[in-house]
């Protein structure tokens, strides 16, 4: 039966970037509360679809949805073809194609927008995976990896791309300004296939806990997309990915000593701090997902995505390194997979 490897990881953000201060001024928030929520996020920088000259925080439904479409097919297509060219491929050579995205809507979807711009096969597979949240890259990749190891010789791509500043709401709510502090927009790639150069995809897993199914996700007031985000998700959140790490380590037999490679979301500096604590993992072992965080903010489901492509790029793995990929999303769901050299 044919392992699924990683062939090629891609990302891409949009060429306007915006520092923390900047973002508070377009924001509009000038009491003290909301604007600790920026100073303290840990957050750098964030890459943001939008024209600081003409932005508004009362921009309507038809011009977000508008803004959401130019951003989701510029940046998929970049990451897209940054992936199959990481991998020696033509686009002609995808025989599936998974997408996903939570922050807009587009019919057709995704995968058919991008089918046409990078030029596939007619005759390609694919499956459009939507509204999953934050973890949404992960369960794209289960099956383009479930597609891989079913389908001897075929390659897939995965494609996850987030605009997140289509999903501003400007009201009272703490949590919306919490939102704003921390999500940004960028585009993740994955190149997978039996013959990829990188890591093998041994096995992965989901975990569910329906009884915080409202702790995050989107409302929709008007039409406007708006962020639910309790303030719980950063406990909630923490704890599954210690339930996650030691379900996949358990389908191997391993112990948190034989993982080198921890790639996990960068969900905000609470999540991290806690899941840190709770994995009993060193600063250096939690370093690339801080750095995705102070360097580009919470990109929803492409932001474990930059992640791995950082992971990949800093580290020198050896054959039989292990390591864990871990994102968390609405539902409350933790999405899991381990990775080996």
């Amino acid at each position: 039966m044919p392992i699924p490897k990683i062939a090629a990881v891609a990302t891409a953000t949009p060429p306007q970037r915006f520092t923390q201060a900047q973002l508070l001024l377009l924001a509009g928030y000038h009491d003290e509360e909301r604007r600790g929520f920026f100073r303290r996020s840990d957050i750098e920088g964030r890459h943001l679809w939008i024209d600081p000259a003409t932005f508004r925080p009362d921009e309507s439904v038809d011009e977000l949805n508008e803004r959401f479409r130019g951003g989701a097919l510029e940046l998929s297509e970049s990451a897209a073809r940054r992936a199959l060219a990481g991998a020696g491929w033509d686009a002609r050579d995808v025989d599936f194609l998974t997408t996903t995205t939570c922050t807009g809507r587009l019919t057709p979807s995704l995968d058919a927008h991008l089918i046409a711009r990078l030029g596939c096969r007619c005759d390609i597979q694919r499956v459009h995976v939507g509204d999953t949240g934050c973890a949404s890259a992960m369960v794209a990749l289960q099956q383009a990896s479930n597609y891989v190891t079913a389908s001897p010789g075929r390659r897939a791509l995965v494609v996850a791309v987030e605009i997140c500043s289509a999903a501003y709401f400007l009201d009272d709510r703490l949590e919306s300004a919490v939102a704003h502090a921390i999500f940004a927009d960028g585009a993740g790639a994955v190149a997978v296939a039996a013959d990829g150069a990188g890591p093998s995809i041994v096995a992965h897993r989901t975990l569910f806990r329906s009884e915080h199914l409202g702790a995050m996700g989107f409302e929709y007031p008007g039409g406007r997309p708006r962020v639910i985000l309790s303030k719980d998700v950063r406990r909630i959140g923490a704890t599954m990915m210690g339930e996650m790490a030691e379900i996949l380590m358990a389908t191997q037999g391993l112990k948190r000593e034989d993982i080198r490679h921890w790639v996990l979301h960068s969900a905000g500096r609470r999540v991290i701090d806690r899941a840190r604590a709770l994995l009993d993992l060193s600063e250096e072992q939690v370093g690339h997902s801080r750095s995705v965080l102070r360097r580009y903010g919470n990109m929803s489901s492409a932001t474990i995505l930059f992640v791995l492509d950082e992971t990949l790029r800093a580290e020198a793995p050896i054959s039989g390194d292990w390591a864990l990929m871990i994102a968390l999303g609405p539902g409350f769901a933790a999405e899991g997979a381990l990775l080996r050299w």
